[in-house]
């Protein structure tokens, strides 16, 4: 154990899975005291688990970040467990596939809308006071090369994620001034749970390693050693910043 977050309190949502689970687990191996969030009750108890085995400082709480009144319990969980809130990933995210403009569902829009960015936004406006009382803290919020790029095969999916770019950079200018560091994650293609699913098959995600620059796709770890970063005080001078994690695969058609 590294313990390079030694002493630091950390919520991630969307921990249950993907790189929610991989930001988790490298959390718990380096010292943090973590709190994993998610509303999928059965991954949330095998995530937990996991870091469990790592440290006995783990916790998990249910919620879905679009609901106000839970992401306040689940900063307040957080806080009451662990008595502070150093660090913020917020790693919970949906996405849906989706027709052109024209045809788009309007439940859709409104589900990755209300989960990858007013879930998100919900999230910092609870945190950052918790953080501001201990003193500062680290936010780390997960966007998508979709949010830099046009994404056709998900419209709302893209919108959302240009919008925690933005966010995270009015956000910075904020808060920074008040010892909270608000920093984003542009992540490429990335074998997870989700990823498998928007590629139809595990073949999907073949096809788009074989045609990448490094022959493979991203793993939810590659990202986790980002998140790692912007979580420690490795990065006390990186503040509004969006980091692209896609192993030079901008050079292709955006995948997710």
């Amino acid at each position: 154990m590294a313990e390079r977050l030694a002493g630091k309190v950390a919520l991630v949502t969307g921990g249950a899975s993907g790189i929610g689970r991989a930001a988790v687990l490298r959390f718990a191996r380096e010292g943090a005291k973590v709190m994993i969030a998610d509303r999928n009750v059965t991954a949330l108890k095998e995530t937990l688990a996991e870091a469990l085995a790592i440290t006995p400082d783990a916790a998990s709480v249910q919620a879905d970040v679009s609901k106000t009144p839970q992401v306040q319990a689940m900063v307040d969980a957080a806080v009451a467990r662990f008595h502070r809130l150093d660090v913020l990933v917020n790693a919970a995210g949906v996405l849906v596939l989706a027709p052109p403009l024209a045809e788009i569902d309007e439940r859709d829009w409104d589900l990755m809308m209300n989960t990858n960015l007013r879930g998100l936004f919900l999230c910092c406006k609870a945190a950052i006071p918790a953080m501001i009382k201990g003193g500062g803290g680290s936010i780390i919020n997960i966007s998508s090369m979709a949010g830099l790029a046009a994404y056709a095969r998900s419209l709302p999916y893209a919108v959302s994620k240009a919008g925690v770019i933005h966010l995270t950079l009015g956000a910075a200018s904020q808060y920074t001034s008040k010892g909270v560091r608000v920093n984003c994650i542009a992540p490429g293609t990335v074998d997870t749970p989700q990823a498998r699913g928007s590629s139809q098959s595990a073949k999907g995600l073949e096809e788009i390693a074989a045609a990448h620059p490094m022959g493979r796709v991203g793993s939810p770890d590659d990202i986790a050693n980002a998140i790692l970063y912007l979580a420690s005080d490795e990065s006390a001078y990186v503040s509004g910043s969006t980091v692209i994690v896609d192993g030079g695969g901008r050079t292709l058609p955006p995948k997710i």
